[in-house]
């Protein structure tokens, strides 16, 4: 497992949530508003079609839910036990991304940037019953791709480029903050790197298995 891509997108999250808090929230947000790119229709539908393929339309918990449960069915078996501990593993790091980033709504308050653009008050933004940071969408499809992007190396780049649309598409829908998506990255990254024994060697011996000439 290559987990240099977690260690990666752990740093940049930390950064984005950081700089996004102290310096370019509100600017971004403000520009977005101005340019006339809020709202626009390939992020708005390129959404809402992701969300409808994963099921995230019918509950955020049905897809991490399914993962593991088929992952718990198929790690008992000898023939399956790699392919059943890579399904826990991503199911569990989805499911966790999903349930904390959605816990730390409640605590933050933080209210979205199209609220603070209606109402015009930058400095009554946190604790004030909002659902903004972190980002729920960010921490759904992080926690899904960031771990299928270190098993499944070949496929890193379609995978990260699906999860970094949905959090562009989230700041520029005005729903979303920088700061928002980048501690959603930082959570499924860290969660990822610390739920990684959980895939253990397993998944390796069935690749090597599977390329290694038997003649």
């Amino acid at each position: 497992m290559d987990r240099r891509v977690l260690h990666v997108h752990l740093v940049v999250g930390a950064m984005l949530a950081a700089l996004g808090v102290l310096i370019v929230d509100r600017p971004v947000a403000e520009f977005v508003r101005t340019s006339g790119i809020e709202g626009a229709w390939m992020f708005t539908r390129g959404t809402a079609l992701f969300d409808l393929v994963l099921g995230r339309e019918i509950s955020k918990f049905l897809l991490g839910g399914v993962l593991v449960l088929t992952g718990a069915m198929l790690a008992p078996g000898a023939r399956t036990r790699g392919s059943g501990r890579a399904l826990l593993y991503v199911g569990n790091v989805q499911l966790l991304a999903t349930l904390l980033t959605g816990m730390l709504k409640n605590v933050s308050g933080r209210l979205r940037p199209f609220e603070v653009l209606a109402g015009g008050d930058w400095n009554a933004t946190w604790f004030a019953g909002g659902s903004a940071f972190p980002s729920g969408h960010a921490g759904f499809y992080f926690g899904l791709c960031l771990p299928l992007a270190c098993l499944f190396p070949e496929w890193r780049w379609p995978l990260l480029i699906l999860a970094w649309f949905i959090a562009v598409a989230r700041v520029v829908d005005n729903v979303h903050y920088v700061a928002d998506v980048g501690a959603s990255i930082a959570i499924a990254a860290l969660l990822a790197w610390s739920l990684a024994p959980v895939a253990g060697r397993a998944w390796r011996p069935v690749a090597t298995t599977a390329a290694t000439p038997t003649g």
